[in-house]
């Protein structure tokens, strides 16, 4: 990598990027990254837009409320693709703003896919007022938001390679919060994009599909390419974390299977019981087997 190279990739304090939508809080991390969140959302949800010379990629379409497509074309003019994390409703909310979509091939992507959300799950799920912290954004229709199908262009699977002109994206099938997560590492610029199981906050393992030995097996497998790492890119809460989040979280989940830690007890906002382990910077929580 020249020094050009590394100057557009560097990670710097992120700066404000004003834009004609304010469901949205855009910020610039680097010269070729930008994160596009729901602050006032209680997902909180947060997308990535890499921007390439000739491709743009976007990971993750957040909650399907703002006009994320609007706010996407005011940072690039280039070609954009879509690349889902994993299909919990958060994260493909926007799919149908978009034409290029790629998913990772697993029966919860092809089911969504073909026939988008229940209209009762997509409410109960992210349009309840109270996950809400007003006012809805302008030109919102709310009874008649829903997430309709949407086509994909392609199927990935396991260690994939995505080369979309000078993004470079290793596709890497890491469940544990969900059956069909992903995460992304970009070979270029040694980012790894993390999807829900690597950020500031809990881990949500106790959802439908989570599983606390394969969030364990999934850490493992990206301790593999931590020296090709250089941050981590979450989507939740907060981005752009230090790679010494992954083997924090490795050795908590390691504590957790042990039986070395005590969890406090909760519920969700959604009404569902589960153990939370809390590791400082970041917390694991659990499905309570008892309930």
């Amino acid at each position: 990598m020249t020094q050009r190279q590394k100057d557009e990739t560097i990670i710097h304090r992120p700066q404000i990027v004003a834009v004609d939508d304010d469901w949205f809080d855009v910020q610039k991390v680097s010269n070729r990254l930008y994160t596009i969140s729901e602050p006032r959302h209680y997902e909180h949800t947060v997308m990535n837009l890499l921007v390439g010379k000739q491709h743009a990629v976007l990971i993750d379409t957040g909650c399907g409320i703002g006009n994320l497509s609007r706010v996407v074309e005011q940072l690039t003019n280039l070609p954009v693709t879509v690349v889902n994390t994993h299909t919990h409703l958060d994260h493909l909310g926007s799919n149908h703003q978009f034409s290029d979509i790629i998913m990772f091939d697993h029966p919860n992507s092809r089911n969504v896919s073909q026939n988008g959300a229940l209209k009762e799950d997509f409410v109960r799920e992210l349009l309840d007022e109270k996950f809400v912290t007003p006012p809805w954004p302008r030109s919102f229709e709310l009874a008649s938001t829903t997430l309709p199908p949407f086509k994909v262009s392609r199927w990935i699977k396991h260690e994939d390679i995505l080369e979309l002109g000078d993004i470079c994206l290793k596709v890497l099938h890491t469940p544990g919060e969900a059956s069909d997560h992903i995460c992304l590492l970009e070979q270029n610029d040694r980012i790894l994009f993390t999807g829900d199981i690597l950020l500031h906050g809990a881990v949500w393992s106790h959802l439908d599909g989570g599983d606390i030995e394969e969030l364990s097996h999934s850490y493992e497998l990206l301790m593999q390419y931590y020296d090709e790492i250089d941050f981590l890119m979450p989507s939740h809460n907060t981005s752009c974390l230090e790679k010494n989040l992954l083997p924090i979280a490795l050795a908590g989940v390691k504590e957790i299977l042990d039986g070395n830690v005590v969890p406090r007890q909760g519920k969700d906002a959604w009404g569902r019981f589960y153990n939370e382990y809390d590791f400082g910077r970041i917390s694991i929580l659990t499905r309570q087997l008892s309930r």
